[in-house]
């Protein structure tokens, strides 16, 4: 029996983080519609901001998938994908006033989700998965 690594095993734990990610992001949808439900203001900008995170993390979990069943392109989207979105976490919670303090924890805690799935979709075992011209 050999012990031969694949897409879909190597992918499972970023699959796991992009789903939590995904879990993360809806929450925050589910509470700023109580919040908005029960009479407090939230602003254009937060509904904005959280709308285009949960619908980026359903869009990374997708192409992750995609990525896990041994697409080459998908895989290389999302290393991609996944290292833009941990930068524009890091300045979105950075800039001062932008957003709530609360806003900012639930954006920190996305960005610390990805960090680690970054780190899994750059190394080099992984990256062997896929070789070039296959």
């Amino acid at each position: 029996m050999t012990n031969t690594l694949t897409p879909s095993i190597a992918l499972r734990p970023v699959l796991v983080l992009l789903a939590t990610f995904a879990a993360v992001s809806l929450a925050m949808i589910a509470v700023l519609i109580v919040q908005s439900a029960t009479g407090a203001d939230v602003a254009t900008a937060i509904w904005v901001r959280c709308s285009l995170v949960l619908a980026s993390a359903v869009v990374m979990l997708l192409i992750a998938r995609s990525a896990a069943r041994g697409s080459r392109g998908a895989f290389v989207r999302i290393r991609i994908i996944s290292a833009v979105v941990v930068a524009a976490v890091i300045v979105i919670v950075a800039i001062p006033g932008f957003l709530p303090g609360w806003v900012r924890i639930e954006q920190a805690l996305c960005g610390l989700l990805m960090l680690p799935a970054a780190i899994l979709l750059n190394r080099p075992s992984l990256r062997r998965l896929y070789p070039k011209g296959a």
